[in-house]
């Protein structure tokens, strides 16, 4: 998203990938210097980009549905859910959805963790 920081790594066979920096593989990318290419974001007016969050809530019923609801009500196109539940009733959820304003991500964090039960909401 504009506004983190990334890198760019050419890879052998499908061009340039970019990864934020704190990315769980920039470490190992960085160990490969001949590959890195300095890239920035340069978004349009019309750009749209994926975002990544998980959900952590204590489970209960209709979580899912009040979730998706409130992203929706943000008007986010999700393109991806899952949800996995431990053995202590701690639903973990992950979204990847679309969005168009990087500035309005804190406000659809902020929904989210308005709702009953969630106690934490974080980019991944």
């Amino acid at each position: 998203m504009p506004g983190d920081e990334v890198l760019g790594f050419v890879t052998r066979g499908s061009g340039i990938t970019v990864h934020r920096t704190d990315c769980v593989n920039a470490q190992a990318l960085r160990a490969q210097p001949e590959r890195l290419v300095e890239v920035a974001w340069t978004p349009g007016k019309s750009s749209i980009f994926l975002v990544n969050i998980q959900v952590e809530a204590l489970d209960r019923a209709r979580l899912l549905s009040d979730v998706t609801r409130a992203l929706s009500d943000q008007h986010v196109n999700i393109l991806n859910a899952s949800v996995t539940t431990t053995k202590d009733r701690v639903a973990i959820s992950r979204f990847t959805f679309e969005m168009g304003d990087p500035s309005h991500l804190n406000q659809v964090l902020r929904a989210v963790r308005g709702i009953d039960g969630v106690y934490d909401v974080y980019r991944v």
